[in-house]
């Protein structure tokens, strides 16, 4: 018995103490992951520490090369890489959480002053092995015809030594690397912004990948948490410039000297009394002049500062940039953060100007009646013709009443604040295309811009013009391929929609019960777009399943259900993950019933559940080659009520609550397609 017993503790007790073990990889990419003191340490693996600390998770870290650690992770050897960008070939190999933890650029280091990507002709450029930026680039020089001569090397550090050595003219790291530049010319080109990831082999277990999503979607919007006091330690702090630290350094130095120096002279006027008068008035210049100093060290101290919080500031703000935000939300976001760090500035506004059209659009405004501003979009006063700053200094609003349309003007007068000066930064997009960043005084204002000022305008005004380009390429890339996934969908409607317009009916459906369910604007135009995708999985099913009237056999309908798998492969672009979920996920049922993976309540995304009950109503309502469609009246009482094959268990609760209060909104949406 007591063997029993001995042996029960022992299992019980090596059962307690096991702990996962993930074998992590780390590369030389300080200040986001690099070893000091033979100690691992960074941003990113600080972070992952503290995770780990509180899953008791057990972590093995392995230094290696960036390629190295590429080949490793796809032969699943490693656990994961501490920081990994996206693209869609490491996405078949690698499995990234739903929350990055940082937001990144390239930028190009040269040994002589380069400006511009076409400086760049006929150079060897020195790239990190496997790294995204260096395929980013690559992309990129072939679109400006640019003839490059890449050079691969092993780390970060590699790359900038061949700069320094003339092996290569130029090289590309990520732009907060701060290791060792060797005093190479940082030039203006930054390029590709990306989300960071950590990146995880496809055999590490999901919980372990969602207890990652949780903490960094809980931490990065708390200011007390782990992420951001070690933001502030790795990423702000190594922002300072070298030559504040110093100064800050030796403040207290120069402070003890000047006071070691008055000590010595109050000594020797003591002892030299014949001089008293002569050496006190010396005493007294020198003091002055000391406190002078003190006052101006001060006032630079101030300034130092003033100047720190505007630049964390601006990377918070870049870090939480994302190409999928929407356009007027940026606008909103950076015209609002121009104005806290701009001091002159009280008001101010962002216009889009079309040159061809004589035409403008105001994107954002603070201070001024947007939502009037908005109504103006003709002859809307001066048209750009270089790019340049300039300020307004009377009324600008008067200024306009030269070439506006007398009821734009109107609007515009009846909008706008009382204006002092207007500083304006006119920026190109294209030979017609121009954005106007403006910032204004208040009429009853002493203040003026500052030449500081100009600088910081120009800053947001360059991140202004490179998120306008960087989104019309993104948008672009996703209408084209959303056109494409829609006139598939069309096909498929061909072979399972006699009646026609059922993809319609169900966005529209989809839509109403999303704008009830009070969803994210954004997230109800994605649902109302990608409703109709949801049977696209079908175009990869046999025609003769798709066409048969009768009954399908256990084989073929095994078959049929796979067109949710199908679906989600051809839905599978980062653009599309609302898209994806629907045509993945709308066989799946509230209790646990549907298919593809038998999902239950919330396990299922709420578009899914959205397009699934808008599917189910317009399925029973449609005629279809084995069956008659059902009145509004008798669909009604089988969803509310159930039959044999439809129950109301199988949809979410609220989204029955809405068609029983509104189900008459449904019947003459069907009906309008009729």
């Amino acid at each position: 018995m007591k063997k029993t017993l001995l042996i029960l503790i022992i299992f019980i007790l090596s059962f307690s103490s096991y702990a996962e073990k993930l074998i992590v990889g780390v590369y030389d990419n300080k200040p986001l992951t690099y070893i000091e003191d033979n100690q691992y340490t960074g941003f990113a693996v600080d972070l992952l520490k503290e995770i780990a600390k509180r899953e008791k998770w057990e972590l093995d870290f392995k230094y290696d090369s960036f390629s190295n650690l590429l080949s490793d992770i796809y032969a699943n050897n490693i656990d994961l890489i501490i920081a990994m960008g996206k693209n869609e070939e490491r996405e078949n190999f690698v499995i990234f959480p739903q929350e990055h933890f940082f937001t990144n650029w390239g930028i190009v280091y040269s040994n002589k002053k380069i400006d511009s990507i076409l400086g760049l002709n006929n150079t060897k450029i020195a790239v990190l092995k496997g790294d995204i930026y260096y395929n980013k680039f690559e992309n990129l020089s072939k679109e400006f015809e640019v003839s490059i001569e890449f050079l691969e090397f092993d780390s970060y550090d590699d790359v900038l030594k061949s700069v320094k050595n003339n092996i290569s003219d130029a090289g590309i790291v990520n732009r907060i690397y701060s290791g060792n530049t060797y005093k190479l010319y940082k030039t203006p080109i930054v390029f590709s912004p990306l989300e960071v990831y950590y990146g995880f082999s496809k055999n590490t277990k999901k919980e372990i990948i969602d207890k990652v999503d949780n903490y960094l979607n809980t931490w990065k919007y708390d200011e007390k948490s782990p992420y951001n006091t070690l933001f502030n330690k790795y990423i702000l702090e190594s922002t300072i410039p070298n030559w504040i630290r110093d100064l800050l350094v030796f403040l207290p130095i120069i402070s003890i000297t000047f006071f070691v120096t008055a000590l010595i002279y109050y000594l020797l006027f003591k002892k030299t009394l014949s001089n008293l008068f002569k050496k006190n008035n010396e005493l007294d210049a020198y003091v002055n002049e000391l406190n002078a100093v003190n006052e101006e060290l001060e006032e630079n101290y101030h300034e130092i500062e003033n100047l720190n919080f505007k630049i964390i500031h601006l990377i918070k703000m870049i870090s939480n940039l994302k190409i999928s935000s929407p356009l007027d939300v940026f606008y909103n976001d950076l015209l609002k953060t121009a104005i806290n760090l701009i001091p002159e500035a009280d008001y101010g506004s962002i216009i889009y100007i079309n040159s061809k059209n004589n035409t403008w659009k105001f994107l954002s405004a603070y201070g001024h009646d947007f939502e009037l501003l908005k109504n103006i979009e003709y002859a809307a006063g001066h048209i750009p013709v270089k790019e340049k700053i300039r300020i307004v200094d009377n009324n600008i609003v008067e200024n306009e009443k030269i070439e506006m349309d007398d009821k734009s003007y109107e609007i515009l007068k009846k909008a706008s604040k009382p204006i002092k000066k207007t500083i304006i930064y006119e920026i190109q997009l294209n030979e017609e295309e121009w954005i106007n960043f403006c910032l204004d005084i208040d009429a009853n204002s002493d203040k003026s811009f500052s030449n500081e000022s100009k600088e910081l305008l120009e800053i947001f005004g360059n991140l202004a013009k490179a998120f306008w380009i960087e989104k019309l390429s993104y948008e672009h890339i996703k209408k084209s391929y959303t056109n494409l996934s829609n006139k598939l969908a069309l096909i498929v409607e061909e072979y399972d929609d006699i009646t026609g317009g059922h993809i319609y009916r169900v966005a529209k459906y989809s839509k109403f019960i999303a704008e009830k369910l009070e969803l994210e604007p954004n997230l109800i135009n994605e649902i109302e777009t990608y409703a109709p995708l949801h049977d696209i999985g079908k175009i990869l099913i046999d025609k003769s399943i798709l066409l048969k009237n009768s009954k399908l056999t256990d084989e073929e309908w095994e078959e049929m259900k796979k067109h949710t798998i199908y679906g989600a492969k051809i839905l599978e672009e980062e653009y599309f993950k609302t898209a994806r979920n629907i045509a993945l996920y709308h066989h799946e049922k509230y209790d646990g019933t549907g298919y593809p993976y038998g999902l239950k309540g919330d396990e299922i995304p709420i578009e899914a559940q959205i397009v699934a009950f808008a599917d189910v109503y317009d399925a029973l309502r449609s005629d279809r080659p084995y069956k008659k469609g059902y009145s509004h009246e008798k669909v009604v009482e089988i969803i509310l009520n159930g039959d044999n094959r439809t129950r109301p268990e199988h949809f979410n609760p609220k989204i029955l609550e809405i068609f029983n209060n509104y189900h008459e909104t449904f019947k003459n949406i069907f009906e309008s397609f009729l």
